[in-house]
This record gives C-alpha cells, structure tokens and sequence, in this order.
C-alpha cells in the first residue's frame, strides 16, 4: 500500500473507505482504469476534513455506475453529455463518477465539447492544480500519485493559482468554486487568480455561467458544513445577484441560513446529512418573488420534484410538530420510533421552525441521550452469550434491550446483565 493510500485510511471514515475498497472491485471487474481525485486528494493532502469521493474513469463512466447501480448505489443527477454522475452508495456516503475527458469551449458559460482522454489529459484541463491531483485505484498501479501540475505545493503554500489564463473565460461558475475554496480552506489567491477573478467579474461573466454547472456547484455549497462564511463572501463578490439581481444583501434570509447550518451540525454528529439540495436552495432564496424563484428553477433545470419538495416539508413539519406533542410520541419509545423514521429534512424543519418547548426538548432528548444510547448497545456482550450478530434474533434483542433502558427500567450494571440474560433465554431463534 502507498503512502497515500495509508494515509487516506486513517483519514477517511469506515464507510468511505469502505466505498473506496468496493468501486475499485467493481472497476477492477470491469477492466476499467480508475482514480480518486480531486477534492478527495486535495483535503487529504492539506489535512481537511473529506466529505465527498470523486472518482474518474478512463473510458464510458456510464457502464461504472450502472454496475455500481445494480450494487445499491443511487444516482442523484447525471450529465450525460459529460458522461459524469453524483452518485450516494448503498452505505449513505456521498460521491461522483465521471469519463477522464477534454473540454474545448466556444463561448464563456457554453456547453463544453466533450472528448474521451487519458487521465493526465483530465487532469490538465482541471480548475486549479490543487484540485489536479489523483491517485490510481487500478491493480497495476495502485496507489500512484499523479500531479501534473504540481498541486501539492500549491497545497503546501496554502494558494490558489489558476491551470491557465482562460480558467474562468471558459467556465464562469468556476468564479463561484474559487470563493467557496478560499473561503472554506482560507487559502489565498495568488496575484494572477486575483487578477483573472477581477476582469471576469468586471466583464460580468458570471451571468453566463449555465444551469447544470450552477446547479452542481450550489448542491456543493449545499453539502459544506458552514455555508454562512462562504455566502456571505459570494454576496461580497457579487456573485450571488449572478443568479438573480435582486438575490442580495437583506435580501437573504442570513439568520435562518445560519440557524440550519448550527442544527446540520448536530445532524451530522448523528451521521445524518441535511439539508438537501432542494430544502438549501429554497432557504436561500425564500425572499424572492415567485416568478423570481420559477424562473431561476428553469435555469438550473431543476426536476419538478425537486421544486415542490420545500413545500410538501413544511406540510409534514406540521403534522410531524403535532404528533410530537401528542400521545403519538407520549413515550420514550414512541417518540423514538416517531423520530427514528422521520428524513433528515424534516428533523432539521422541525429543529429550526418549531419554537415550542415541548418539541424543542423531545428532540434534545431523542439526539443527545436516545441517540447516543442506541449506538452504544451491548452488541460484544450479547455475541458473548452466543447469539450470532447479524441474525434477526440479534437484532431484535438488541432493539427490546434499548427500548427497555430508554424506559428507565435498567439503572444499574446488575439489572442491564441479567436483563440481557433473560431476552436471550426468551426470544428463541
């Protein structure tokens, strides 16, 4: 194993690193050559926190994520003519596939023209060198580090320097990638990025930039853990009133993107991701008129789902606020079973629009004790009385043992063993 690769294991998470070890069998199986670049390498390299897994293909990425697909994994949104997909694994994490490629443009914010390449070839005609970085995931060259633009000291000096003069001529939305890295990273710009950054703002190119790449960027906005600072650095910039003019100032409703980004915070302590793209955008531009909101929906392209998802939220949040109040979560284990099933969004709804102390304090309660309480179950102990883990014998011990403790009924070590004991001799297999 390389250096890299035995840094990113102790880097990444168990579920990461169990989708890194998955992707390269099934690319393996498939006689692809496949690499981890990007982000990935870049916020290894750099000691950052790794969110999200890009993974490049020399060849059709397509017939990779329809494998993958076959496997449990789900695409969120595809490219087709960049032959590229966002893609959630079967184990919740988070990631993209995409064709090594070329792109030519013809005018700032067009469609690229899309050619197949070799991986050096990709990674050349990338944004920034620290983001031009990849290592091989494929059986002959495992682990190989690939800079071709010597990213890595870009990295070591904490700078942002441009592949090449055109970087934001060619793709606008490029603008609002060097804010948010600069931002999130505090990195600097070099002279020439500054420089580049200054004529392209002046020469309003960031109105050109088009819908898909938009979109991809803010769903990448989206998934940052304080998005507030980088916000309020694109407001700055004028980069927000590319997407609508009057997207501005007071115009943003700063203190509830605040509010959710300080609740996402407790969600992800409990490995849930929120908000969703759809939820994220409607909270940013929930001051704009309607027909301001439709039409920058048309040009992001964004699916009709995607649109009316905000609003049937809020008509859950409601109900959801009710039962929680109610008898329907009267109990600890009602309201755990209540909240256990409820999606991410809807928590952090309910966490961030629903003052009332009763809802206030049942969620408090299911996050830092139920929650808690449920990941720290006695499974070592039951798989010492004999019980196979993985059977649904096992789990169904485990799930009468934690409703048990939520309900006060074993306070003592004594009383949590020969409780144990006792569901093992009862629930048979």
């Amino acid at each position: 194993m390389s250096d890299y690769l035995f840094l990113m294991e102790s880097r990444v998470s168990p579920d990461q690193w169990h989708v890194l070890m998955a992707i390269e069998r099934v690319a393996a199986s498939l006689e692809m050559n496949l690499y981890l670049v990007g982000g990935a390498i870049r916020d290894l390299v750099a000691g950052s926190p790794i969110d999200d897994l890009d993974f490049v293909v020399e060849g059709k990425a397509s017939k990779l994520v329809k494998e993958l697909c076959r496997r449990g994994a789900r695409v969120l949104s595809e490219n087709a003519s960049l032959q590229s997909a966002e893609v959630e694994f079967a184990n919740g994490i988070m990631g993209s596939v995409s064709m090594a490629r070329t792109e030519r443009f013809s005018k700032p914010g067009a469609p690229p023209r899309i050619a197949s390449a070799t991986i050096i070839a990709d990674l050349r005609r990338r944004d920034f060198p620290m983001n031009s970085i990849g290592v091989s995931l494929s059986p002959n060259s495992r682990g190989l580090l690939l800079d071709p633009s010597n990213g890595l000291a870009d990295i070591e000096k904490r700078e942002i320097r441009p592949q090449h003069n055109y970087i934001f001529f060619d793709d606008p939305v490029r603008m609002f990638r060097a804010v948010r890295l600069r931002v999130r990273l505090g990195f600097t710009w070099d002279a020439k990025t500054a420089a580049l950054f200054q004529s392209a703002r002046d020469a309003g190119l960031a109105q050109n930039a088009s819908g898909e790449p938009v979109a991809h960027e803010l769903r990448q906005l989206a998934r940052e853990r304080n998005p507030v600072p980088i916000l309020k650095e694109l407001d700055k910039e004028k980069l927000l009133r590319a997407l609508n003019p009057r997207l501005q100032g007071n115009a943003i409703d700063w203190q509830g993107i605040a509010k959710t980004a300080k609740a996402s915070q407790l969600l992800a302590a409990a490995g849930l991701r929120a908000p969703s793209f759809p939820l994220f955008l409607h909270q940013l531009i929930r001051k704009l008129p309607a027909r301001d909101k439709t039409a920058l929906y048309d040009r992001l392209r964004l699916p009709r789902a995607d649109r009316n998802l905000p609003q049937k939220l809020e008509s859950d949040a409601k109900k959801l606020a009710k039962d929680l109040v109610g008898k329907a979560a009267g109990t600890p284990t009602k309201l755990f079973q209540l909240l256990s099933k409820t999606p991410p969004d809807l928590l952090l709804l309910l966490m961030t629009s629903f003052a009332q102390k009763t809802i206030q304090s049942r969620l408090k309660t299911y996050f830092t004790k139920y929650l808690p309480l449920r990941a720290n179950s006695p499974a070592k102990e039951l798989e010492q009385l004999g019980v196979k883990p993985g059977t649904p014998r096992f789990q169904k011990i485990l799930d009468a043992y934690f409703f048990a403790s939520i309900e006060g009924e074993l306070r003592t070590p004594n009383q949590q063993q020969k409780y144990l004991v006792r569901l093992v001799q009862q629930i048979k297999p």
